[in-house]
């Protein structure tokens, strides 16, 4: 494994074979240079993750986890509901969610990614020892790392916290954002231009939590990734796929954000920077306003994303001694 990267600007000479994000390696011969074909494969993901409850660093245990998997990304627009979520549930399928479509009644996801405070998002997915929980290291610590639950509609108080949740991670998280290689190169997680990004990098100020969940599945090793309910078009009638109001000014905001983000998108897609990185990313809805990526149709990503795992396995057989089956044959 090559144990350089030689990219632009402030990554040039980066290490990423020692876990050492200033490390400046200027002599190494083994520079893996962006135009190189198997870039992907060599290519050590250095983004930083540790355990919600001890900060223990667990980017080692992480990294890659998921094999080279095709896994679905689950965001909230309302076209998801269009589709036979209960599908996601089955056998071999792997799936992230972002925000409350975490706790969609129809589905449940493997994984789920949030921004924004904790107290936003449903206690049901933060008990859920069998969601994992990615969120912004520093909101695993103080008054950012409170949570809330909701009882006879009334929201109360919760007694634990992020770091005290079952299956939470903490990530790097980026106040900045280049369309170009250092979206995935960078070892924090990028999702968008704050005040400070804009002066850094000259790009439109917004931010999007599903930048980060793409990010999140490169490094946890997924290599197709089916998008629903990534609608980029926001109405007052039609917000979310679960019940949440969103009234005309909230709209616009949103719609505003997702034409910034569309061409984000579009020059990474554009640019060959996901496939260089061997993420490829597919749209299950297609009239989607997203339009950085190709539409494939939902059965086919719960095809692909099933693969050999079978609905209802054979289990016949498989203690008996193999010298036996070989006979039978």
């Amino acid at each position: 494994m090559s144990s350089c990267v030689y990219l632009i600007g402030e990554y040039k000479n980066r290490c990423l074979l020692h876990n050492d994000a200033k490390s400046i390696c200027c002599t190494c011969k083994d520079k893996l240079p962006p135009d190189d074909s198997q870039l992907a494969a060599k290519f050590r993901d250095p983004l930083a993750v540790v355990r919600g409850s001890t900060r223990a660093p667990a980017s080692d245990c992480l990294r890659g986890m998921l094999g080279g998997a095709a896994v679905f990304y689950v965001c909230g627009g309302p076209s998801a509901n269009d589709l036979p979520l209960e599908e996601l549930n089955g056998k071999g399928i792997w799936s992230m969610a972002v925000n409350n479509a975490a706790a969609h009644p129809r589905f449940r996801p493997q994984a789920f990614v949030c921004a924004d405070p904790p107290r936003k998002f449903s206690h049901s997915i933060w008990m859920d020892p069998m969601i994992m929980k990615f969120v912004p290291i520093p909101k695993l610590a103080g008054r950012r790392a409170k949570l809330r639950r909701k009882e006879g509609g009334e929201f109360l108080p919760l007694d634990r916290d992020t770091s005290t949740a079952p299956n939470v991670w903490g990530f790097q998280r980026n106040p900045w954002l280049w369309p170009d290689d250092r979206f995935f190169a960078s070892d924090g997680a990028c999702w968008g231009n704050h005040d400070s990004g804009c002066r850094k990098t000259g790009q439109p100020k917004t931010v999007c939590t599903m930048l980060l969940g793409l990010r999140l599945l490169r490094f946890l090793g997924a290599s197709r990734v089916y998008l629903v309910g990534v609608d980029f078009r926001m109405m007052p009638e039609r917000g979310y796929s679960f019940e949440q109001g969103r009234d005309a000014g909230a709209c616009q905001s949103n719609n505003a954000q997702y034409v910034v983000v569309n061409q984000w998108l579009c020059q990474l897609e554009s640019s060959g920077v996901f496939r260089r990185f061997g993420l490829n990313v597919f749209n299950c809805y297609e009239r989607s306003g997203l339009r950085a990526f190709p539409y494939v149709p939902f059965a086919d990503a719960l095809k692909d994303c099933r693969g050999v795992v079978e609905k209802a396995p054979d289990l016949a057989g498989w203690y008996d001694p193999e010298e036996k089956i070989s006979k039978i044959r």
